[in-house]
């Protein structure tokens, strides 16, 4: 009987480490499936031992957590380079939804995954990440009505139910659709919502070009 053929060590730095499971828990959990997929199917995908994952996740919660929060990074970057430009306050809402909108689509296997397939402890972990984003553009929404842009009974409330509407949308599209998703009439769609919900009564909706 031929003999086993050990797995050639491969000294890594934590971060490429860390990295190298990340993109093994996106092909794994694109094919298996968040419930079917097993750690030691985790670990032989990213080529090491189960005992080195560990060492990296708690559980496979807590990595699908984590490519969340990739996720939610990249947003929150591209949201706070976008507010730095300070343009004026509509088109800046303007900016930052298009961008996410687009974020979204491209990361569409990620959506399903989470919100296809994860349970309710990971589903935690993600709704913790997202958070971030709807405080940052708040914080932006709040400036702005002092500033007199935006007008709303409670504009962050008005601004999280209009973000939580264009989220939930995106998802449903998202499940429903495949990656055949009409960016920009999604976009057109959510930023109509947005200026009616922040009181921008001058807005006139116009419908993407075909």
């Amino acid at each position: 009987m031929p003999a086993k053929t050990r797995r050639k060590r491969v000294t890594k730095s934590p971060d490429d480490r860390r990295d190298d499971i990340l993109r093994a828990a996106e092909r794994v959990f694109g094919t298996t499936g968040f419930e079917r997929a097993t750690i030691s199917e985790l670990a032989e995908a990213a080529e090491i031992g189960k005992g080195t994952f560990y060492l990296y996740f708690e559980s496979k919660d807590h990595l699908l957590g984590a490519l969340w929060e990739r996720y939610v990074d990249a947003i929150v970057s591209t949201a706070q380079e976008i507010l730095s430009e300070n343009h004026a306050w509509w088109p800046t809402i303007d900016r930052v939804m298009s961008a996410l909108i687009a974020h979204a689509v491209k990361n569409a296997e990620l959506h399903r995954i989470v919100y296809g397939s994860a349970n309710a402890k990971a589903l935690e972990l993600c709704r913790q990440a997202n958070q971030r984003v709807i405080d940052l553009m708040c914080d932006f929404v709040e400036q702005g009505t002092r500033a007199g842009a935006f007008q709303a009974l409670d504009t962050r409330l008005a601004f999280r139910m209009a973000y939580h509407a264009a989220d939930g949308l995106l998802d449903d599209l998202i499940a429903q659709s495949g990656d055949g998703i009409d960016e920009p009439h999604v976009v057109a769609i959510v930023s109509e919502l947005m200026h009616r919900a922040l009181g921008d009564h001058t807005y006139v909706a116009t419908a993407a070009p075909a």
